[in-house]
């Protein structure tokens, strides 16, 4: 008989083998999560590259290209150093584009998505989906998952902190606490903010402490009463920390009040953060102690001032022993509380943090820029007051982009600190924290909203989830779904009418029904569910009625215009039209031949070179140099240059026989968002409302009147209804101009080199048939900026151009006749000029209000000048007759007298033809006769003059004498752009023409100033609107400043 062998029992598989054998059930959780996640990548990594890089993401990705090169070192200004090295990797991976920039942004911001998974035990089924799904499509989130700047990589740090605390709280196992320790190192090592997180855990943590302490002190003598244990904890939170970090050496304390020997879990995460930060800490005591102690000379150990560069021996020393003093305090109770735990995650975290900061040990530098100049640098940079925001900054931010969280978190904080428990009000705790700190903080940008908008998501969700759970009846039939999803979208289609609907009273009073209808079908709902249904009932209202705008919002910001900032979560971008530059740039390289050889010369003035140094990071023969003192020498293919210094560049292009440029191309190099809230919230006599100026702090009575001033007299709920419904403000983006000079024989258009320069077009039409003339160029008969014309008696048009300093003439048609340069030396970069007015005298005389020249220059109608007069302003002492701060325009009356306004003294100056003085009318005020920034100026048939009045927002009319007449105000007059100057022309009617520049339009006004037309072409709109002059056939010719062109219109 054969005998059968023993049966084995089944191995376990472990391992590769146990992954593979695994089988994942597949239910609607899972599906929803899947689909989730799926959509969330999909958001992230879809047309990454197809927005121009922004300025700070420019540097970011040279840094981390250079790191490949093997010339990147630490520099506390750019924060890191941890996404140069990821984003470095990404770029040996895929090589370097704009799209692999974004790539590891985007990988962080999926993995955010993310990591709520591992918080299910807390936030439970609904509300796990609930902050996947939040996160997955909040409009902030999802932006800067396509931004390459710290801020996403702090979050996703973040986070894993928050997921990593409350597992060990939860379960105890210390694998969490490494994975804290992971967390915090990242944190660290991506930006400095990351400490007001810490502060934030920090101060939650000891109160937690507090409270476990509390309660098992009353517990175990049976007092644990609500008001006892409030109390108790009270006096135990300004010790808790204390006692965390003594925990092995108070035995007799803890005996006394009940301890226990077991530390709680609080107490363990607390102290592991504690250890960790305070050693970063370290430099903070360079100027909370030892400089007001007087242990140090003031900056000898700061990183900005004194430590970049070699490090003298006795200031080694000194680093040496602050970080021994405070890194030995740490090991102390971190050792004498988990040795094995506390000994490996700081040793491992040190290590990496280290390795980073010194690029992986090559340079040693960042062993002081790191832990020492990291925090210094931040700390002493608050002064700086980035952005320079008001306080309430980020309550225009939340509501405006991350209204479905916000909504659904005003009654879960509620009901959090009512009847949550410890994770819930920690969540209420970091995000008023952190709404709070980020508010206080000097520096306020738009990409710090992430660090708010996370919290809020996640409380969001655990509102979804206790909503839920107080549902006692719930039943997960098909009828219940039907019933939750009719009311999602009764609600959405409610608020979707109560939004969309025409104005007026009959829709007001529409609006009003239709709202009541949903909050009543709403009710009518929950009523069959029971009345513990109606808290879940009412999230999922909100959540219908918000989804679809959240998701609008989202969409419009992140990729309709993503790169034009008509959003205010976009502060400022680089504009599309310089991504268009880059690759006439390619073009021109390969026609020419000469490939990464061609000669580029790049404007470095106020940070123009970002972000050319990243798109032109392969070109070999570039030069960057500040252009205000001209461009450097050389011949240049290629000239790259600020609008302020496009003056210099063509003087250079007019002296260089070796290049010939053709017109310029003019493009808004970087805009922004145009910030009139600053000065919607004027508390004291106009002045903006700004982080460190503008006393309109939230603690004054007078701060809150405007405010209440604003919401029921103001019209702000209309505006900002309307800003959140469709996220357009009625004003132009502001913008930092820039123009491209290239070869006058390279056609922009085919990319192609011809044998000979294209010609520049004369005179033609616009797209609607009305004249025009000039183009954008150096040469005979175009622009770069025209800011006045004036006509002489012939019909002649003579046109002032403020950036090359030449006057040039014209017949009525349009066709050019003669130029000058209205400068002593003609294409001399060195003499101060930018004139901005003309004027006609009765002989045909052209008179040059030359406003940085700081005079006035008369030419005949040949262009020969005949006089010049003016000093430049002598702010020690009151002016006199012939200090001219600024003059701005000039009219000529019938006499001969030249009116000048004296734009910086508030006044009017009138002088002869020769330059003999004659008389000053007015000073600096706001009453009848009075000005603040006088611009255009122009006389009437009856020899009445009209000023504008450009701060005070009106028309001043004067009588012949320059005694006051009358006034009127102009609707867009105020701005305080410095090209946003208006200018006047008395029409033959006896109306006003008024310029609008800040708006592209020109009002034309009753003499009374009332509006009595319009000039504004919709086909093709204005563009910086200057100077008007009336044609012989009673038509307007007006000068685009902005288009470097000037057309003629029909007056309405």
């Amino acid at each position: 008989m054969t005998a059968r062998p023993a049966p084995q029992p089944a191995l376990r598989p472990v391992g590769l083998d146990r992954l593979l054998s695994a089988r994942l059930a597949i239910n609607w959780e899972v599906a929803a999560y899947a689909a989730i996640l799926f959509a969330a990548f999909a958001l992230r990594f879809w047309d990454l590259g197809s927005r121009a890089l922004h300025h700070d993401e420019s540097i970011h990705a040279q840094w981390s290209w250079g790191l490949l090169q093997g010339n990147y070192n630490h520099s506390p200004v750019f924060h890191g150093p941890f996404y140069y090295h990821i984003q470095g990797l990404v770029f040996f991976l895929f090589g370097a584009s704009d799209y692999t920039s974004r790539v590891s942004a985007a990988i962080f911001g999926t993995a955010l998505v993310a990591l709520p998974l591992l918080m299910r035990r807390r936030l439970g089924a609904a509300g796990t989906l609930a902050a996947v799904a939040l996160i997955a499509f909040s409009p902030t989130l999802v932006y800067y998952s396509r931004f390459f700047r710290e801020d996403i990589y702090m979050g996703a740090f973040t986070l894993l902190m928050v997921v990593a605390m409350w597992r060990y709280i939860d379960e105890g196992r210390q694998r969490w606490l490494f994975v804290f320790a992971a967390g915090f190192t990242g944190n660290v090592l991506t930006k400095e903010g990351s400490f007001l997180a810490f502060a934030v855990f920090l101060v939650y943590l000891d109160v937690y402490l507090a409270n476990q302490l509390a309660v098992r002190t009353l517990a175990a003598r049976e007092l644990d009463t609500l008001p006892r244990r409030i109390l108790l904890t009270v006096g135990f939170a300004p010790w808790a920390w204390i006692v965390a970090a003594i925990w092995p050496f108070a035995a007799p304390l803890r005996r006394n009040l009940d301890w226990g020997d077991d530390l709680p879990r609080g107490g363990d995460v607390l102290l592991l953060l504690g250890t960790f930060t305070l050693p970063l800490l370290t430099p903070v005591s360079r100027t909370v102690f030892l400089e007001k102690l007087g242990l140090i000379e003031k900056d000898r150990l700061s990183w900005e001032k004194s430590l970049q560069g070699a490090v003298a021996t006795r200031d080694a020393i000194a680093l040496f022993g602050l970080f021994a003093v405070t890194t030995s305090i740490a090991a102390f109770a971190g050792l004498q509380w988990k040795p094995r735990v506390w000994g490996i995650a700081f040793a491992a975290s040190a290590f990496v943090y280290l390795s980073l900061m010194t690029s992986l040990w090559t340079n040693l530098d960042g062993l002081i820029s790191g832990p020492w100049g990291s925090l210094d640098y931040w700390y002493s940079q608050q002064d700086a007051h980035r952005g320079d925001q008001p306080w309430f900054y980020y309550y225009m931010l939340m509501p405006a982009y991350e209204f479905l969280p916000l909504v659904l978190v005003i009654g879960g904080a509620w009901w959090s600190v009512v009847r949550g428990d410890a994770f819930s009000r920690f969540l209420v705790v970091w995000l008023i924290g952190i709404w709070g700190a980020l508010s206080w903080g000097a520096e306020k940008m738009p990409w710090l909203n992430v660090h708010i908008a996370l919290p809020a998501c996640i409380l969001a969700a655990w509102t979804v989830q206790r909503a839920w759970q107080s549902w006692s009846g719930r039943v997960a039939s098909r009828k219940t779904v039907a019933t939750l999803g009719s009311t999602a979208l009764l609600a959405a289609g409610g608020l979707a009418l109560v939004a969309f609907l025409p104005g007026g009273l009959a829709f007001h009073l529409l609006r009003g029904a239709v709202a009541l209808a949903v909050v009543a079908g709403v009710l009518f709902a929950a009523w069959p569910l029971g009345r513990s249904a109606t808290a879940f009932v009412t999230v999922v209202a909100v959540i219908g009625a918000l989804t679809f705008f959240s998701l609008r919002t989202m969409v419009m910001v992140v990729y309709e215009r993503g790169d034009v900032p008509k959003d205010l979560l976009i502060y400022t971008q680089s504009s599309p039209q310089l991504k268009d530059v880059a690759d006439q740039i390619n073009a021109l390289a390969a026609a020419s031949g000469q490939g990464y050889n061609l000669p580029i010369a790049v404007d470095t003035a106020d940070s123009f070179a970002w972000p050319w140094a990243w798109y032109l990071r392969d070109f070999k023969s570039v030069s960057y140099a500040d252009f205000s003192n001209g461009p450097p020498a050389g011949n240049f293919s290629v000239m790259l240059v600020a609008f302020g210094n496009v003056g210099r560049a063509q003087d250079y292009a007019a002296s260089n026989s070796s290049v010939q440029y053709g017109s310029p191309q003019r493009y808004p190099h970087r805009w922004w968002y145009d910030e009139t809230y600053k000065y919607a919230m004027s508390v004291d006599n106009g002045q903006a409302c700004l982080s460190r100026s503008g006393n309109c702090g939230p603690f004054r009575l007078e701060t809150w009147k405007v405010i209440g001033n604003g919401i029921f007299g103001g019209g702000w709920l209309d505006a900002w209804f309307h800003y959140w419904r469709d996220h357009s403000p009625d004003r132009q983006p502001g913008s930092t101009d820039a123009f491209a000079f290239f070869p006058a024989n390279f056609d922009l258009e085919t990319g192609k080199l011809s044998a000979r320069p294209i010609e520049p077009p004369g005179p033609g039409t616009d797209n609607d048939g009305r004249p025009s003339f000039g183009s954008l160029g150096s040469l005979p008969g175009q622009f770069f900026a025209p800011v006045d014309v004036e006509a002489d008696a012939d019909g002649n048009l003579y046109v002032i151009d403020s950036a090359t300093k030449k006057l040039q003439k014209f017949d009525p048609q349009g066709n050019f006749i003669t130029s000058i340069d209205i400068r002593n030396n003609a294409a001399d970069s060195g003499e101060q000029s930018q004139p901005w007015g003309l004027g006609i005298g009765p002989d045909g005389e052209v008179v040059v209000a030359d406003t940085f020249g700081w005079r006035v220059r008369v030419y005949n109608t040949d262009l020969e000048l005949r006089a010049s007069f003016g000093d430049p302003p002598d702010t020690s002492k009151a002016p006199g007759p012939f200090d001219l701060f600024g003059p701005r325009d000039a009219a000529v009356d019938s006499s001969g007298n030249v009116w000048v306004t004296d734009t910086g003294n508030d006044r009017i100056q009138v002088f002869t033809l020769d330059g003999q003085f004659v008389r000053t009318i007015g000073s600096s005020g706001s009453g009848p006769g009075q000005f603040d920034e006088p611009v255009g100026i122009d006389i009437g048939p009856d020899g009445a003059i009209y000023v504008a009045d450009m701060y005070n927002s009106r028309v001043q009319v004067l009588n012949p004498d320059g005694t006051y007449r009358a006034q009127f105000t102009v609707e867009g007059w105020g701005g305080i752009e410095v090209n946003d100057k208006p200018y006047l022309r008395v029409l033959s009617d006896g109306r006003v023409a008024a310029s609008v520049p800040s708006l592209n339009l020109v009002r034309i006004l009753g003499a009374d100033g009332a509006l009595s037309a319009t000039i504004s072409s919709e086909s093709e709109p204005l563009n910086r609107p200057y100077g008007m002059v009336e044609s012989a056939d009673g038509k307007l010719w007006i000068a685009e400043g902005g288009a470097a062109r000037l057309r003629l219109f029909d007056i309405p």
